[in-house]
């Protein structure tokens, strides 16, 4: 046990599990940081970390050092929260102070003590009291940084002006020169002729072909759209104006945050071919970010970087609000000089799991004049779905604008009048699985899951279809004869999911999974807990993988595979470029789950023809506006939202609080490029 340690009482407070009173107020008061920090979605060795950190300060009075490490446990929550700075000082800081200092501070500290220890902090700010620990300026190399009024990580504020000079950068560029054929001459011939997307015609938009133009020419597009406004579908129109202009498949890389953003513009392209050719093949290949970039999982990098660029001249990212700070600013610092990217996404949806919200930064504001950045911001706000699937699109459309707009009326009973709006039915065997419905129940019932299961997971391609059927793969993956076969079997498996806000309690994907897992092990007469993933159903991998290039949330289907030589045992089959591939279960157990449900956060970057979105039975912190809207836009054809309307309306009522400094920083280098 080190003297900081000892100086800080850590070894009774952390090694003894019940307070008594021969413990100091101090070593109380760190117990009880201890206890909150789950609260705030933190582990208890953030706490440690927290206390490390204030050790070397060794000439504070214990509540000063209390002081400290509360603010510095203040500084993970609001990382963990997805914020890249918190506010600390002031006016603005006062009521998110109380919020993550609640957990934190209980009896031990005494009463009005959350109160108390926000003045605290800010006097030790003021004062300059922990100068070891905290620096002041931008240049200084301290773990914090308080630039007033926030607290930032040095790491985050470094990756953070990074990131915005690089795209500062990218803004005041000179448009990129024309080739053989103009970008706007291929855009023109390509609006002449009939396009179809998914064997529909497809007429493009003026604000469509302003934003491929733009993404044709421009350093930087920044396209932005609600569900069902055509981004995906425009990523193949870029794609055929950039190659008509002289770029091969070499020449652009398309990518997305994660595997099943990826499969999915990859889906797009192929169904915009007749089924009997394979001419989507002209097209690069769609990958993850990480893969795109060459991360090394033993040398714990990537293999492009600022010295190592990326061959591409044109970057395309779709599900851009997925976009993290740390991911994006690695993406532009492996970008070439004189490369372009383009970011598709809808900036009302879910910002990343992780700290930042890039894209939404990156959006001007509805009254914001004018500017370099405005011009390279394209927002599409036509809804094709609407067109194109009147009789189900509209009615999803509109609950989507509904919880965008807080529109917390759109929630009463019977409000519906057909398939036009949201359609209240008060049992589950009322549901159509058309439009949008409401199914107001406290908790999600076995009468539901016993509907879902019959008319989504049996209808939709029941697992007996694939239970004695037998794949042969290689490591290369499947033979063309196969790869539809396979195709369908994992089409069927992601045609329809439940969404849940968490993945505990009685709404939580995690139960709801074990249920439909023991319905369907009923009925083929098998054990549920031996057979832990039985053929046929949906699977999702849970950690990065960077052996067999396995990321978190991609997600499979088990099928029974053979391969060469060996006999057929139960494989989880994931997309692969155009291919599949297949990996023994055992060898992936301890890294997968059932995924018939999943968490809002884990379905960002995918669709389906229907959706279930479950409630909590009570109203619980993470429930927010863009959980609803996310979930609610993943759907294609059906939107069943099962809970009571006081759970949503309070969820309408919450919205997600990022505190960013990027598009600040942004702003000052492009002045400063403005004035030069």
């Amino acid at each position: 046990m080190s003297t900081s340690y000892d100086q800080l009482g850590l070894l009774s407070a952390w090694r003894r599990f019940s307070l008594d009173t021969t413990q100091s107020g101090f070593e109380r008061q760190l117990r009880e940081i201890e206890s909150g920090a789950p609260s705030l979605n933190l582990s208890r060795g953030a706490i440690h970390l927290a206390a490390e950190i204030g050790a070397f300060e060794t000439d504070l009075a214990d509540q000063q050092r209390i002081a400290l490490i509360l603010m510095i446990v203040v500084s993970l929550a609001a990382r963990e929260e997805g914020s890249t700075r918190f506010p600390v000082t002031g006016p603005q800081s006062v009521d998110p102070m109380r919020r993550l200092l609640g957990p934190l501070c209980g009896e031990a500290f005494g009463v009005d003590g959350i109160e108390r220890m926000r003045i605290a902090i800010e006097r030790m700010l003021a004062e300059g009291t922990a100068g070891g620990v905290i620096g002041t300026s931008p240049d200084d190399y301290k773990p914090l940084l308080y630039l007033a009024p926030f607290i930032y990580h040095q790491r985050i504020l470094s990756n953070e002006i990074s990131l915005a000079r690089k795209l500062a950068g990218l803004i005041e560029r000179q448009p990129a020169k024309a080739g053989k054929v103009s970008p706007r001459d291929a855009l023109r011939e390509l609006t002449t002729r009939a396009t179809t997307f998914s064997g529909k015609r497809f007429d493009l938009s003026d604000e469509q072909c302003a934003a491929i133009e733009c993404a044709a020419t421009a350093p930087l597009t920044i396209i932005s759209g609600g569900p069902g406004t055509g981004k995906t579908s425009i990523v193949l129109a870029i794609l055929k104006v950039l190659m008509a202009a002289g770029l091969g498949p070499a020449d652009i890389a398309l990518a997305a945050p994660t595997g099943k953003a990826a499969y999915r513009i990859g889906e797009s392209i192929r169904e915009s071919f007749p089924a009997d050719t394979a001419s989507w093949n002209v097209y690069p290949q769609p990958t993850t970010i990480h893969r795109l970039l060459g991360y090394s999982p033993t040398r714990r990098d990537f293999y492009y970087h600022r010295s190592n660029p990326l061959r591409a001249r044109v970057v395309v990212v779709d599900e851009g609000s997925m976009l993290d700070l740390e991911l994006t600013a690695r993406l532009l610092d492996a970008l070439p000089p004189d490369a372009r990217l383009v970011i598709l996404g809808d900036a009302d949806q879910l910002p990343s799991v992780s700290a930042g919200a890039v894209f939404r930064d990156l959006l001007p504001k509805p009254d914001e004049p004018a500017s370099a950045l405005s011009r390279s911001c394209v927002r599409l706000t036509h809804s094709y779905r609407v067109d194109r699937e009147a009789e189900w699109g509209d009615a999803i459309f509109k609950l989507a604008r509904a919880i965008n707009a807080t529109d917390k009326d759109f929630f009463s009973p019977n409000i519906g009048d057909g398939e036009a709006t949201l359609t209240w039915r008060d049992s589950p065997g009322q549901i159509r699985f058309l439009g949008a419905e409401w199914l107001e129940e406290a908790a999600v019932s076995g009468a539901f899951l016993e509907r879902w299961q019959a008319k989504q997971v049996r209808e939709n391609g029941d697992t007996s279809d694939w239970s004695n059927y037998i794949f042969t793969a290689t490591d290369e993956g499947f033979a063309p004869t196969e790869c539809d076969s396979v195709r369908r079997a994992f089409e069927n498996a992601a045609r329809s999911r439940i969404l849940c806000v968490t993945r505990v309690l009685e709404c939580g994907s995690e139960r709801i999974n074990m249920l439909l897992h023991r319905r369907l092990a009923h009925e083929t007469g098998t054990s549920p807990d031996r057979d832990q993933f039985m053929v046929g159903e949906p699977v999702m991998v849970l950690r990065n993988d960077y052996q067999r290039m396995l990321f978190n949330g991609d997600q499979g289907v088990v099928l029974r595979v053979r391969r060469p030589n060996s006999e057929a045992v139960r494989m989880a089959v994931f997309p692969r470029g155009d291919n599949f591939v297949a990996f023994p279960i055992d060898a992936l157990k301890a890294d997968l789950e059932l995924c018939y449900a999943m968490t809002v956060h884990k379905a960002q970057g995918s669709e389906f023809d229907a959706v279930a979105v479950i409630m909590p039975a009570e109203d619980i912190p993470i429930l927010s506006r863009e959980i609803l809207y996310t979930a609610v836009s993943r759907a294609r054809k059906s939107v069943i939202i099962v809970g009571s309307g006081d759970v949503i309306r309070a969820g309408l009522g919450r919205g997600i609080e990022r505190y960013s400094g990027l598009r600040e920083h942004l702003d000052k280098f492009l002045h400063q490029a403005k004035r030069a």
